[in-house]
């Protein structure tokens, strides 16, 4: 496997796009060649300073008639990746067809298109997966083990059809360096959108039962996105005026992790506070309006990180996760170092991907 191109649905700062940009910059450096074809966003100067040809387009359906340099950059290479989301999906039977070998990799929930975009949308979403699990050479990677029931159940899949790719990070940015004395910023760095709203849930009502026992908090939530005004509506109303702020996406998110003393996170942001030796909580929603948590352990790692989807005990008492949080020793942290490494580096993630395209020639 030669060379790669990969479709994604953005290049916004963050989430399942920087990993790609490190994946493939990591197939550059072996002798690869690589090309994204995606909407223009932050991420194609660092794409193309990894040696990434970038390819700017729409996943709009209007536009469809103007993707001839994506379908000419496909025929380029040997295996196209596809991403399952909302417009750039549809590419993935051309893209198989062109040439001949194909990956849609699902890095969603249904229910989270499903709350996007309505529930009627997950009838229209299943040709790109039955494709992947059936035709010659095309394969379907989800996230983990319970990303696979979930979407072997939503869509009447075969689990054995899915295969895994982990999520991963570029560790070399990640410097092991535990956070001295007791947390006083909580940190929900965070795309703003409806389905993360149970990060800003968790951290407010983490920040709220700090002040309420007296001691010093803030916090900060960093991100950008259109769900800017909702979550500073629910600052106003969770907490008292002072304690909060909200800032745009960090130019270099390890740096705004670093900087922080406890992280409230999801996805790839759980590993990545994880490897740097932060105190990470992991949010889900645990009601119609209430967020849960699990502070990360070594012990409950496979659950609340290795696999974004996977479902932790959750605890909604906000003084019981601070008490969590706080039992965290520093061998605690070297030992999810670890684990983080093992488990979710490039090169973990890089061997698995090389195993699911080789199973497609």
């Amino acid at each position: 496997m030669r060379s790669v191109c990969c479709l994604l649905h953005n290049l916004i700062a963050g989430g399942s796009a920087w990993q790609w940009v490190h994946l493939l910059g990591r197939h550059v450096e072996r002798g690869g060649r690589a090309t994204v074809c995606a909407p223009p966003g932050p991420l194609a100067e660092p794409a193309r300073a990894a040696g990434i040809e970038v390819v700017t387009t729409s996943w709009d359906k209007d536009e469809a008639a103007a993707r001839s340099e994506v379908w000419s950059a496909i025929e380029r290479h040997d295996v196209a990746i596809v991403h399952w989301d909302h417009g750039v999906m549809d590419a993935f039977v051309p893209a198989l067809e062109l040439c001949g070998r194909a990956a849609l990799t699902i890095h969603q929930a249904p229910r989270a298109l499903a709350r996007w975009f309505g529930p009627e949308i997950l009838p229209s979403i299943r040709g790109p997966i039955e494709a992947a699990v059936a035709r010659p050479g095309a394969v379907a990677l989800v996230r983990g083990g319970s990303h696979r029931r979930l979407i072997a159940t939503a869509f009447d899949v075969a689990p054995e059809r899915l295969g895994i790719l982990p999520a991963s990070i570029q560790l070399a940015e990640a410097q092991f360096q535990p956070a001295p004395g007791e947390p006083e910023e909580v940190l929900a760095l965070m795309r703003l959108s409806p389905d993360k709203e149970a990060v800003a849930l968790l951290a407010i009502e983490l920040v709220r039962a700090r002040l309420e026992a007296g001691r010093p908090c803030r916090l900060t939530i960093a991100g950008d996105g259109p769900w800017h005004d909702e979550a500073t509506m629910l600052c106003e109303r969770l907490l008292p005026a002072g304690p909060y702020r909200i800032e745009r996406a960090p130019r270099d998110p390890i740096a705004r992790l670093a900087a922080a003393d406890l992280v409230v996170a999801q996805g790839l942001t759980t590993l990545e506070a994880a490897a740097l030796g932060r105190r990470v909580v992991v949010a889900r929603m645990a009601g119609e309006r209430e967020a849960g948590g699990a502070v990360l352990t070594p012990r409950g790692y496979d659950e609340a990180a290795r696999d974004p989807f996977g479902q932790p005990p959750l605890s909604t008492d906000a003084n019981r996760l601070w008490a969590d949080a706080l039992a965290l020793g520093d061998g605690d942290l070297r030992k999810l170092r670890r684990l983080v490494e093992k488990r979710n580096s490039l090169k973990a993630s890089s061997r698995a991907l090389g195993r699911a395209l080789k199973a497609t020639a």
